[in-house]
């Protein structure tokens, strides 16, 4: 006979042919936890990381998943012997196999919400047992995994989980802290449940170890950040406003090192999930800048930055404005690394990339006809004069970020496709453009902007910013030679304090 799964044991025992003995299975009904409607656990699309997002047991990028919380939970009913002995079984199977699938497989085969939350009332009794079996979910498919995401939901708001169970089942020791051991698939069941209660109990135990250990586990933190991401934007918001110096410690980690920097989808989906706060929140925006330095390689990260500037850039812009209206110098310097990572340098054909091209252009196209109405002001206004102060600062955050990706990052081909890609996006936007020495932008093909960067670039390799005049194209436009000059300052403020010193 076997010797029964030790309550709170870090691993329970291994299986053998003999019957385990019958235990009472205990049937909770403590107080019903509501449940709340939830946004879906919404990826970003499909890309290079999706092998490895499958491999951590993530949603799939490009597979929209909605969870909705059920209205009434279901209260746990004690199992029948045969039920037992089975449930008892496949913990243990799945425990000591690293692979949910035998747990998956009892909750298909007993659909009964309430033998599923006895069952969850089981598992959840052996602490980090339960946690390690939902890590283990990298062999599952989709289907698989919402149903490990429903049957926890109902049993967390039934009572047959208690918040101190969930908790006790994220292993303080020995996970997530080594390269390519990862609490993502956790993680990701959690999201799936859309329960912000659930989901903030978790991602709160997940921090307290984070902190405890120095604040030093990337693991952990694209951890935290991939079950967030399962929040509604209203939860969201409040779990950012109450865990500030949390939310530090799980950005100064993520996508530190190892292939969690190029592949981890974790950010994108933060980041995803803090674009559907609207309107925007001094939280959500501080998410967004924040994380400008852990933009690093990775697709998915820049793709859901990209798209939160095109959703929220006014709100990004002031956050960053100093009291003359330029951008302030960590402003500068995080918006020139921002555009070096999202227009300037490999991967450019992320999902949104066009769109966040045009809204670029487009954004300043509408600072210069704002600029246009106060032509002959004498003296502008001070609202005209911040405006062309920010005008002047996102110009040169742009050519700082091309400057960047040309010299820092060593992405000549790329940065070049960059600035073609961007003048060529915004033909519709600025048709009389003009390009020096070629003509107005409405009437140049693709080519033909090809060809002016690079041999510009070839003529002044020494000055990309000089072959580039993208600010004097811009600035010859202002008609008031007030507004000229501050945009002029501002730009070369900008431009020379630029961030410097990224490797990758």
């Amino acid at each position: 006979m076997t010797t029964p799964i030790q309550r709170n044991a870090p691993r329970p025992i291994e299986t053998k042919p003999a019957e385990r003995p019958v235990a009472q299975t205990p049937a909770r009904n403590e107080a019903v936890r509501p449940g709340a409607g939830a946004d879906g656990f919404q990826p970003v699309a499909g890309t290079a990381g999706t092998q490895t997002a499958n491999r951590l047991g993530a949603t799939p990028a490009g597979a929209e998943e909605v969870r909705t919380t059920s209205a009434t939970p279901v209260a746990p009913a004690a199992l029948s012997p045969t039920e037992l002995r089975s449930a008892q079984q496949a913990i243990a199977n799945a425990s000591d196999g690293r692979d949910a699938t035998a747990v998956s497989d009892w909750l298909r085969n007993n659909p009964d919400p309430a033998k599923q939350a006895a069952f969850m009332d089981m598992m959840f009794h052996f602490g980090p047992v339960a946690g390690g079996i939902l890590d283990s979910v990298q062999r599952l498919p989709e289907a698989d995994r919402t149903r490990l995401s429903q049957a926890l939901d109902n049993a967390y708001r039934s009572g047959a989980v208690s918040p101190q169970e969930l908790s006790a089942a994220v292993a303080s020791s020995g996970r997530g802290a080594l390269p390519g051991a990862t609490h993502e698939g956790m993680a990701g069941i959690i999201a799936g449940t859309g329960n912000p209660d659930l989901i903030a109990t978790y991602a709160t135990a997940e921090m307290g170890i984070v902190r405890a250990s120095g604040g030093n586990d990337p693991q952990r933190s694209a951890a935290v950040a991939t079950a967030l991401a399962g929040m509604p934007p209203d939860r969201l918001q409040s779990f950012l406003a109450a865990n500030r110096e949390g939310m530090a410690d799980v950005l100064k980690n993520i996508n530190a090192s190892g292939p969690d920097a190029s592949f981890s989808p974790a950010l994108g989906r933060l980041l995803d999930a803090a674009g559907r706060i609207n309107p925007p929140t001094a939280e959500s925006v501080q998410l967004f800048t924040n994380s400008i330095d852990k933009l690093g390689e990775n697709r998915e990260s820049r793709a859901a930055a990209a798209r939160f500037f095109t959703q929220h850039g006014d709100a990004v812009l002031s956050s960053l404005q100093d009291s003359s209206g330029s951008l302030g110098l960590d402003g500068q310097k995080k918006m020139s690394e921002f555009f070096a990572r999202t227009l300037f340098s490999p991967p450019q054909d992320f999902e949104g990339s066009d769109a966040f091209r045009q809204n670029v252009m487009q954004r300043l196209e509408t600072m210069n006809a704002g600029l246009a109405r106060h032509a002959n002001e004498n003296p502008p206004s001070q609202d005209a004069k911040r405006s062309a102060r920010l005008m002047g600062s996102m110009v040169g955050a742009l050519e700082g970020g091309f400057q960047v990706s040309l010299d820092e990052l060593g992405k000549r081909n790329e940065a070049v496709k960059g600035m073609v890609d961007l003048l060529f996006s915004s033909k519709s936007l600025l048709p009389n453009l003009p390009i020096p020495g070629v003509g107005k932008l409405k009437d140049l093909t693709i080519d033909q902007i090809q060809r002016w960067v690079t041999s510009s670039l070839q003529e002044r390799a020494q000055q990309p910013s000089q072959a580039i005049p993208f600010h004097r194209t811009f600035g010859e436009q202002i008609a008031n030679p007030d507004l000229r000059t501050d945009y002029d300052a501002a730009r070369g403020d900008a431009f020379l304090n630029r961030q410097r010193g990224l490797s990758r």
